[in-house]
């Protein structure tokens, strides 16, 4: 189980672990939690094994933080005030450790969200000129800006809006109880695309 990219600035640190099912290691679960080999093993899906596996892996490999929870299924770093975003696709995982309210998504280039765009775009997004890969971008962006706040009554294509200046991506969520603004980044990595918040601002 490799990690196979790190991006580290000074106020985020991102990783991406490729999953590989057949390095599994009790020792090595046990060395990053006493109780991580028990838990591991109550998972009755084989995916979401190899999913929480591999995300355990890389929280232990880009920080020596406290340990990495889940609450009604959102990650937070116990005792912490660290902020922390995980995704996944396919084999891999990808993980954004903040100092800021932050968010993170990874996509295959190769996948159609213009079949869906209806559900996440509006007219103040940035124009793409139904170009599918800028659609697929606007879909990644969306889904870091709603990660961010992790709030169900949260409409991709009402809330959340995604503008372009020059070669910058800007991000917005005018939800009817909260707001905020950040700055968006989206990385080309082999067949995918990766996403993620530079910063925030309410």
């Amino acid at each position: 189980m490799p990690l196979i990219k790190k991006i580290k600035e000074k106020n985020y640190i991102i990783g991406i672990w490729k999953i590989n099912n057949s390095e599994y290691s009790r020792i090595l679960c046990e060395k990053i939690h006493p109780d991580y080999h028990s838990d591991f093993l109550q998972y009755k899906m084989e995916k979401r094994k190899w999913e929480v596996y591999g995300t355990k892996l890389l929280f232990n490999e880009l920080t020596s933080e406290n340990e990495l929870i889940s609450e009604n299924g959102i990650p937070y770093i116990k005792d912490n005030e660290k902020h922390i975003s995980i995704t996944h696709t396919d084999d891999l995982v990808a993980m954004i450790i903040a100092n800021y309210d932050c968010g993170i998504d990874i996509e295959l280039k190769k996948r159609d969200a213009s079949r869906i765009k209806h559900k996440f775009l509006n007219d103040r997004d940035f124009k793409h000129g139904d170009n599918k890969k800028e659609i697929l971008k606007i879909w990644c962006m969306k889904e870091v800006l709603y990660k961010v706040k992790k709030v169900k009554t949260v409409l991709f294509n009402t809330h959340l809006t995604i503008q372009k200046k020059t070669k910058n991506f800007f991000g917005t969520c005018q939800h009817p109880k909260f707001s905020f603004s950040c700055t968006l980044k989206i990385v080309n990595f082999e067949n995918y695309f990766l996403a993620f918040n530079t910063d925030y601002s309410q």
